[in-house]
């Protein structure tokens, strides 16, 4: 088989009537192939032991509980700037409770150390023969005896 001479023979003209449809170019770019945009970078982690100052730290205000949100908190500031991961404000925020919380223990031993001592004054003061009786002035005894006792 003979292959056709190009210059002698043009190729026929298509067939006359209206031009074909040619749609128009795409004015926006193209979309990326995996995503829209540049992306993001992920997340950082969230420390759990900043998760778990900030939790002791909020149910140990008042108790002794407090000491573990500040140990806690401690920790995970020195993890927080090893691994570099999320969690500042709540290690922050529960060495500042668990703070709270020493204080307010502290407070509270000092107060009932100092009620039983008022008491314990007042108590002694009470002269024992006339205690308890069945007059009942024995209270206003004991509430005077109760303030010289605090002064």
């Amino acid at each position: 088989m003979t292959t056709p001479d190009p210059s002698s023979d043009p190729a026929p003209d298509p067939a006359p009537g209206p031009p074909a449809y040619v749609p128009p170019p795409n004015p926006y770019a193209p979309y990326p192939p995996y995503g829209y945009g540049y992306g993001y970078a992920p997340a950082r982690p969230t420390n759990g032991m900043a998760i778990a100052a900030l939790v002791l730290g909020v149910v140990g205000v008042c108790n002794p509980i407090s000491i573990l949100g500040l140990v806690f908190g401690m920790i995970a500031k020195r993890q927080i700037q090893e691994r570099g991961e999320q969690g500042e404000g709540m290690a922050t925020a529960g060495i500042v409770l668990g703070w709270i919380g020493v204080a307010s223990v502290v407070f509270w031993v000092l107060y009932i150390v100092f009620v039983v001592g008022v008491f314990t004054t007042a108590v002694n003061q009470i002269d024992v023969d006339e205690w308890p009786t069945e007059d009942p002035t024995w209270a206003i005894d004991l509430v005077t005896a109760l303030f010289s006792a605090a002064a």
